[in-house]
């Protein structure tokens, strides 16, 4: 039994430590998506600005 709840406990450990790396892993697609949001979001302001500047 004792066995048994040390190998449970080994496997659970070991799927965590997977999940806690692959979620820590950085992903170059999504940052530059992130980057072009950012820099859309920021063009927008811009335009907003400059329409209330001309009225």
């Amino acid at each position: 039994m004792k066995s048994m709840k040390k190998w449970f406990f080994m496997l659970l450990m070991s799927v965590s430590v997977i999940g806690f790396a692959a979620g820590c892993s950085s992903d170059n697609e999504e940052d530059n998506g992130t980057e072009e949001q950012m820099d859309e979001e920021s063009n927008t302001e811009d335009t907003t600005e400059d329409s209330n500047a001309e009225q």
